[in-house]
């Protein structure tokens, strides 16, 4: 009973934090100037946007908003496009593309639904109510699958994965894409486990470590990641494509958590 209080407790004290960021903080508008396109759609038509900082050699990928009630991730982008284009001069060695929100259709739901008072879970999944993260076409997929949360990690609920790997038109259009590209280094960002998490290649692992110094979040070896049986994940097909790929667990579920981790950003963008 008094353990159910405390979470109860916990839930509410989170709620009403993320109400004040949801409805307070103060995100940057995209400037229109900046290099846009769209990858493809989603489920329910609405258009997957990319934005494009720069055409240098090193190409690098920046992914939020694939699970829809991560709203802090969508903000956070606006963050990262402002920052890169404001510094642009300072990256020329760089085609930088950041996609603001590959989940339209949860994010809308999220917004419309931000249940604060539950740990901000609609929205998770797209409009067909797969979980995209999962979804991926690699040796592990399978249709159902667990999505693990809470403290530790103790909690988990059962997850639909789709028909097949890749089966979701926004995971299509974000492989067609990083394929198309060439792209060797993905930053994807979720939250809000205060965690940073690298694939098995080793600028993804250098690279995760310096953002965990900068930010102060928890550094997970690959040996902690596998206990969670996650299946299709982005991790795993950025693994069989060698690309480095770099998974941020932000702070908070609706703020963008921008002070927080763009020393880390900077940082990496630097080596």
């Amino acid at each position: 009973m008094i353990n159910k209080f405390k979470k109860k407790l916990g839930y509410i004290k989170r709620g009403l934090h993320g109400m004040a960021q949801n409805n307070l903080e103060s995100v940057p508008k995209i400037p229109a100037e900046i290099k846009n396109f769209t990858i493809g759609e989603s489920v329910n038509k609405e258009p997957i946007k990319c934005f494009q900082l720069g055409e240098g050699k090193t190409k690098v990928l920046y992914v939020s908003g694939i699970h829809g009630n991560e709203v802090g991730t969508v903000k956070l982008a606006h963050h990262i496009i402002n920052w890169m284009h404001e510094n642009c001069d300072k990256l020329k060695d760089f085609s930088l593309f950041v996609i603001p929100c590959l989940n339209p259709d949860g994010f809308k739901l999220a917004c419309k639904n931000p249940d604060y008072m539950n740990g901000g879970k609609i929205g998770r999944f797209n409009a067909n109510e797969v979980d995209l993260n999962r979804n991926l076409d690699t040796p592990s997929f399978k249709s159902k699958s667990e999505w693990h949360f809470g403290k530790n990690y103790s909690e988990s609920v059962e997850v639909y994965c789709g028909s097949h790997g890749n089966s979701e038109p926004e995971i299509k259009a974000l492989t067609t894409f990083v394929d198309k590209q060439g792209i060797k280094i993905i930053f994807m960002f979720h939250n809000a486990g205060r965690e940073v998490m690298g694939n098995e290649n080793a600028l993804s692992q250098k690279l995760t470590k310096i953002y965990c110094e900068k930010t102060g979040f928890s550094y997970v070896s690959n040996d902690d990641w596998a206990q969670l049986k996650q299946t299709g994940t982005m991790k795993e097909w950025c693994d069989m494509h060698n690309i480095a790929y770099i998974e941020v667990e932000g702070s908070t579920r609706w703020g963008s958590d921008w002070k927080r981790q763009k020393l880390a950003l900077e940082t990496t963008q630097k080596l």
